[in-house]
């Protein structure tokens, strides 16, 4: 089983309420079955406010822009929901520069929001590499 961004297969579920869709990745998987994941969606819906990671105190927290709420444990909760409910995955797509899905490239702030590295994981990819200890994991733009 191949566990994809939502947005990459081309679900409106983007803080924007747009997606990212990818035809190359599409067509790569089209002989698999795919379980699309969205953590934001599930949790505030799309459109919505974004969500950006900051270090504070040797920890990375997605804080959300507006309500300046801490989303962190609610993405890893959605980490282990998905775990719970789809525990056999092999290979993760995950979309880039997400604060919740990248890999390498989630951009990580200070608590002045001074850019402190632009190579960051996402909270729910961090926690889902945890769970799926044997799986694969690809970053996709």
């Amino acid at each position: 089983m191949v566990a994809v961004s939502a947005c990459l297969l081309g679900l409106n579920c983007r803080y924007d309420g747009k997606n990212k869709r990818n035809e190359d990745l599409l067509h790569k998987l089209k002989c698999y079955e795919v379980v699309p994941f969205c953590p934001e969606v599930n949790i505030l819906g799309s459109p919505r406010e974004t969500i950006d990671l900051f270090l504070i105190e040797n920890e990375i927290l997605a804080i959300g822009s507006d309500s300046k709420r801490d989303f962190t444990k609610l993405l890893e909760n959605e980490a282990q929901r998905f775990y719970n409910s789809f525990s056999e995955v092999d290979i993760f797509y995950f979309k880039s520069k997400s604060p919740s899905c990248a890999l390498k490239s989630a951009k990580i702030y200070d608590k002045d929001y001074n850019l402190c590295n632009e190579k960051g994981m996402g909270i729910f990819a961090k926690k889902i590499k945890e769970l799926y200890s044997e799986a694969k994991f690809v970053e996709v733009r």
